[in-house]
């Protein structure tokens, strides 16, 4: 299998790109699939690696809070262990890129235009950065590259990823303050901060497309 690293440096709105190519957006993907980000970005440095080989993508990120308020980063996906789930900053989100890749991602994702009645709406794990504060974190997915959504399968039986991709991505959900108050925060009982899904518009960081 092919092997490609992407590395790209984004500060706010202006993109500096490591390896060359243009950033690619993320706004535009608007599907019950993918997360969506209409938010503008704030006044934050984002450094993002993705690199795929025969059995795994690694992605390595850092993320700078450049303004003088916190940024709440959606940075942790609920993992099932056990009867319950564990939030990790390891883990992402899998789906479709609209474009004929895959998208892995750490960011909310919107109330699914489905028939399907759903029981209680998923939470997902985030950190607030303080003003001048820089979080890192590594994540690594296992190759096949498996469908991961929060809302599972959108009532179909099953949902799979594009059939031979031939690029991957990562993107980071990043909501800035005022917080809407259905965005309230919750500790779970691994000392773990939570907030639904579907609770605020985000702006997401993604990285350039890395040939799988």
């Amino acid at each position: 299998m092919g092997r490609a690293r992407a590395l790209s440096r984004v500060m706010g709105a202006a993109v500096l790109v490591a390896a060359g190519a243009a950033l690619a957006g993320c706004s535009d993907l608007a599907s019950d699939e993918r997360p969506t980000g209409e938010a503008p970005a704030p006044d934050a440095e984002f450094e993002v690696s993705v690199e795929p080989t025969a059995s795994q993508v690694t992605v390595h990120y850092t993320l700078t809070n450049r303004t003088d308020r916190p940024l709440r980063v959606i940075d942790k996906p609920a993992v099932a262990a056990g009867a319950g789930v564990r939030y990790r900053n390891d883990v992402a989100y899998a789906t479709g890129d609209g474009e004929g890749g895959v998208m892995l991602s750490q960011a909310l994702f919107g109330m699914p235009d489905v028939d399907v009645e759903f029981e209680s709406i998923p939470r997902v794990g985030i950190t607030d950065l303080a003003a001048g504060e820089t979080l890192e974190a590594d994540v690594v997915v296992p190759r096949p590259i498996a469908w991961n959504h929060p809302w599972g399968d959108l009532g179909e039986d099953e949902i799979e990823l594009p059939e031979d991709p031939e690029s991957i991505r990562f993107c980071l959900g990043v909501v800035s303050p005022p917080f809407p108050e259905a965005m309230l925060a919750e500790a779970e009982d691994d000392g773990v901060t939570t907030v639904t899904h579907a609770s605020a518009d985000q702006h997401l960081f993604c990285s350039d497309p890395a040939t799988l």
